[in-house]
């Protein structure tokens, strides 16, 4: 198996101040299935974006099949990325956003898809449970997101980063897809990159766990065959609970404020009654 995804030395900050990736290292392979998971606001989102060429990383530290991913736009055609605020207005189409509430049928999307990849057309159109005579504004959110699954995978791609976007499916086509993926893994050599907060079914899919805790980010990678049982959900419950306490911890011991305002006193934060509030 080779490298196909090489971060090195990642800085990374919104405010140019507060440093949510420091010194951030991370390689992924090819002929892989990863579950990406940690505390809400940990980095994960943003760490995917910054693989996908979302957003801009500092220089030659992100390197996609020995590419910059935001500055080298070749490399896009090999990724499929997706997340989970796709097609909640529009949905992209033809180089267009189109509102999620045109009467368009989703036949009409798939005309030059279904033509430049017939064999993958069939296969997804089957594990997605899609009708192509769907119209867009008449399909509930669940529906619409095995379209923009359907839009997003039907190009062969060489890494594939899902964020969140199983919310939405429900069991069968959930398993259906995570079949699928597996099968574009082992077959494709393709490396799969799944950030979720629901671990049923992942125990016999994902082949390592890829865990982050911030502040700023650290990255744990932990092998499935090294997680007692296969139960992620335990390990990872476990990871959150204590990463929880730290967070705590120093959230307490960082409240920096004037004595004995408003709630506060020495600089810590006492019980309050948010009944008084009313």
């Amino acid at each position: 198996m080779s490298f196909c995804i090489e971060i090195t030395n990642l800085n990374f900050s919104y405010d140019n101040s507060n440093y949510l990736f420091k010194d951030f290292n991370l390689t992924l392979l090819q002929n892989k299935c990863y579950v990406l998971s940690g505390l809400n606001g940990c980095g994960k989102s943003t760490l995917i974006k910054l693989i996908a060429g979302k957003m801009l990383a500092n220089y030659d530290t992100i390197k996609v099949f020995k590419k910059d991913p935001f500055r080298d736009t070749s490399v896009s055609k090999d990724i499929a990325y997706v997340n989970n605020n796709w097609g909640t207005k529009t949905v992209a189409y033809t180089g267009y956003n189109m509102p999620i509430q045109s009467s368009i049928k989703v036949k009409e999307m798939m005309v030059k898809l279904k033509l430049s990849y017939p064999e993958r057309n069939s296969e997804l159109i089957s594990v997605l449970g899609i009708n192509e005579e769907w119209s867009l504004n008449l399909i509930s959110e669940g529906q619409r997101k095995r379209v923009q699954l359907y839009l997003a995978l039907i190009q062969p791609f060489k890494i594939c980063l899902l964020d969140e976007i199983t919310v939405n499916l429900d069991i069968i086509v959930k398993d259906r897809l995570l079949c699928y993926l597996k099968k574009e893994c082992i077959e494709n050599k393709a490396c799969v990159v799944y950030i979720t907060h629901i671990f049923d079914g992942l125990e016999n899919w994902c082949t390592d766990l890829i865990y982050l805790k911030n502040n700023p980010v650290v990255c744990e990678m932990i092998s499935i065959n090294n997680i007692l049982n296969k139960d992620i959900y335990l390990f990872i419950l476990k990871k959150c609970k204590s990463d929880e306490k730290n967070i705590k911890k120093r959230d307490e011991s960082n409240i920096l404020i004037k004595k004995n305002a408003g709630g506060y006193t020495n600089g810590v934060l006492i019980d309050f009654n948010y009944d008084t509030l009313n």
